[in-house]
């Protein structure tokens, strides 16, 4: 029996190959018969709920124990939400019409789905093209509940757009793509509720990233897996590097550290 009781895994180019536009079928198995094996299983994702979902997340045949959405903005076990974070209205507001007085576009995030507040444009475009993504809703906001805006724009708007509402936190972490969220979002944070919640110590978890995002993971889990393709900074704090996603990465650092086997 392993000694790991739950595991966390990201899911761009961590259980989704982007230079290869799949989700490799080996490691897919992987996941599903930790799951099966009695292991819990989250997606640990920067992207939000709805994203997931038509990201096919959810249709893999993996009984997921919940998921880690929004870069720890979001954590629901089974249907239970025991975390989010809500930005203040007031702060939606001023920043949705600085947006648009710019001529901009962003998604809003709600736990639960996400819209436009102004139709796409070349930014938003050239983000949907790399993460293969896109939201095709435009509506106005209505003052619900918010994690925070996606917003598409070059780094000559962040100036201006920081200066908005300096309280809150601004991570650009894509050449058209910034998060403007009312705290930093952590996925170690998430994660360590959700293990409390479960009654779970840290040892007992694993954790698989490949990006700066996923680096907290380190240290609300025993182990913390890189993959290959991830960044140098991200490896060197890691406890194990995979090989890439695209060589089933993700598999070989189940079969040596979950299941202590070798993958076939």
């Amino acid at each position: 029996m392993s000694k790991y009781k739950v595991a966390f895994i990201d899911v761009d180019n961590t259980l989704y190959d982007h230079s290869l536009h799949r989700y490799p079928p080996k490691s897919v198995e992987a996941v599903r018969r930790m799951a099966k094996e009695g292991i819990k299983v989250f997606i640990c994702s920067a992207r939000p709920y709805e994203s997931l979902k038509g990201f096919g997340c959810f249709d893999l045949g993996i009984d997921w124990s919940g998921y880690i959405a929004s870069s720890g903005g979001i954590g629901v076990v089974g249907d239970e939400t025991i975390h989010e974070e809500i930005m203040d209205p007031s702060d939606v507001y001023a920043m949705i019409e600085r947006i648009k007085a710019l001529g901009l576009t962003a998604e809003l995030i709600t736990p639960t789905d996400r819209y436009m507040i102004a139709p796409p444009n070349d930014y938003s475009r050239a983000y949907h093209a790399v993460y293969r993504d896109e939201t095709f809703k435009t509506r106005d906001y209505q003052g619900e509940k918010s994690t925070g805006l996606l917003l598409f724009s070059t780094k000559d708007y962040d100036e201006e757009i920081m200066a908005v509402r300096p309280n809150l936190v601004y991570f650009r972490f894509f050449d058209y793509g910034v998060d403007i969220m009312p705290s930093m979002h952590s996925k170690g944070v998430t994660i360590s509720e959700v293990l409390n919640h479960l009654g779970v110590p840290k040892d007992a978890a694993i954790g698989f990233g490949d990006d700066f995002q996923d680096l907290p993971m380190a240290e609300a889990t025993g182990c913390f897996v890189c993959m290959g393709n991830g960044r140098e900074e991200v490896k060197q704090g890691a406890h194990y590097v995979a090989p890439t996603v695209s060589e089933d990465g993700l598999a070989k650092a189940i079969y040596d550290l979950v299941f202590e086997e070798e993958m076939e």
